[in-house]
């Protein structure tokens, strides 16, 4: 089982948890290239979620990037040849480590290197490397290729410090047109008796607003961020793991080669997609199988990056909604029926236009107001009672520049009000909330 997602994050503290040999299987070969653009040797994963479909289709992940946030990779890698376009590399000043520059920040391709010690890639930093390859590696006569083999590469080579994730993530925001990115994978993660019981609170922390601001504004240009759920087999909790458990982050979870929830799999109702985690990817030198969520979050980015071609006039949205609605089913313990990324049933529901988007509605509070939130519902009638008081908005619209309507009362901070919303008549939210 791959332990990244394992890492315990802090402000100006990044620690990376290393992996037992005996859990990874390295096979190190030097291959040759074939002309394929998809996968030159079979591989179970991608067979898993139905990629040959759109392979076939000649969707390949073409004119998209996926962005990461992780060690770096070996640059000189025979799977990252020519993927690489752009890259980002953070130091706290605490820490020994330094960019390839010689700096503790830098920009561009060479600063999505992995780091260097006398000469070599660190072998035991493979992390970067599995999951880019998982994304976009190119086929060979040894190795599978990556899902959306002709997507490209932004990799951010950071100490996992929340400074470090926060630039980073900033980063991809600002460079994302220029980079036609798609979509960022994160595969890391705080464990829960080293987690600030704070960072529970998620979008509520005051330590992570900014954070959760970045991948709000990359979720309203369309850019979704894929997380790891985690590797800590905790039973029924409250929610996921640090970063997936951020409300705009789409957590993933991953199966076996039964199909059946791997057994390490931090489980909770946040958990949208699942995905297989045993693809043959890139090590540091030579190639290696895949595991943990770790391998499951670029799969779903992957899997998003192809569909993303093949309906560029789709939104983002939809997108997700196709996978999530017509994943394959697959039942835990603890839920029934989590959807794992199934690409043609996603295609075909899409080419069909069969998808709809499922409206959201959140209620919040912030200076004293109680804030009610949508997303989906817009044209319709809101109605809203907040402490007795009926609200009225009659059409639902955006707020300008965002991809969510905001309707809101002042009662007042520390105060426990009780809020019902209805959606053209018909009672959808009911809550109380803590005013602030």
């Amino acid at each position: 089982m791959d332990t990244l997602t394992g890492a315990f994050i802090t402000k100006g503290i990044g620690m990376f948890a290393k992996v037992t040999a005996g859990l990874i299987a390295l096979v190190l070969t030097g291959s040759g290239f074939v002309a394929p653009a998809q996968a030159a040797v079979a591989e179970a994963a991608y067979t898993a979620i139905s990629a040959q479909t759109l392979w076939n289709q000649g969707f390949t992940g073409a004119d998209t990037s996926v962005a990461f946030i992780d060690q770096g990779l070996n640059l000189n890698h025979e799977y990252f040849r020519d993927q690489v376009i752009d890259g980002f590399c953070y130091f706290e000043a605490s820490t020994s480590s330094l960019c390839p520059n010689g700096t503790k920040r830098q920009t561009g391709v060479s600063a999505a290197s992995q780091r260097i010690v006398n000469g070599f890639p660190l072998p035991e930093e493979f992390h970067g490397n599995m999951v880019a390859g998982i994304v976009a590696g190119v086929p060979n006569a040894s190795a599978p290729g990556g899902v959306a083999p002709d997507s490209k590469i932004v990799m951010a080579n950071v100490d996992l410090s929340l400074d470090a994730i926060t630039a980073a993530a900033q980063y991809v925001l600002d460079n994302a047109v220029t980079n036609k990115t798609v979509a960022l994978s994160l595969s890391f993660g705080g464990l829960f008796e080293d987690m600030p019981r704070s960072w529970l609170q998620c979008d509520s922390s005051p330590g992570l607003v900014e954070l959760a601001d970045i991948f709000s504004q990359l979720r309203s240009k369309g850019i979704l961020t894929f997380a790891s759920a985690g590797n800590t087999p905790t039973l029924d909790i409250a929610t996921s793991i640090f970063p997936s458990c951020l409300k705009e982050v789409v957590a993933v979870g991953s199966v076996n080669q039964l199909n059946e929830v791997s057994w390490y799999v931090t489980m909770s109702k946040k958990i949208e997609l699942l995905a297989p985690d045993y693809a043959v990817s890139a090590g540091t030198l030579g190639y290696m199988v895949s595991s943990g969520t770790s391998a499951a979050a670029p799969l779903a980015a992957g899997s998003f990056a192809l569909l993303r071609q093949a309906f560029p006039s789709a939104s983002a949205e939809l997108i997700l909604a196709a996978m999530k609605n017509t994943g394959t089913p697959i039942d835990d313990v603890i839920r029934q029926d989590i959807p794992m990324v199934n690409l043609q049933a996603a295609y075909n529901a899409l080419a069909a236009g069969t998808v709809d988007v499922p409206g959201k509605i959140t209620i919040g509070s912030y200076k004293g107001y109680v804030a009610i939130y949508t997303k989906g519902y817009e044209g319709k009638k809101l109605t809203a009672k907040v402490a007795g008081v009926w609200l009225k908005v009659d059409p639902i619209t955006l707020v300008p520049g965002k991809t969510y309507s905001l309707t809101k009362r002042m009662t007042g901070a520390g105060y426990q009000i009780a809020v019902e919303v209805y959606i053209d008549g018909v009672l959808l939210k009911s809550e109380s909330v803590l005013t602030k």
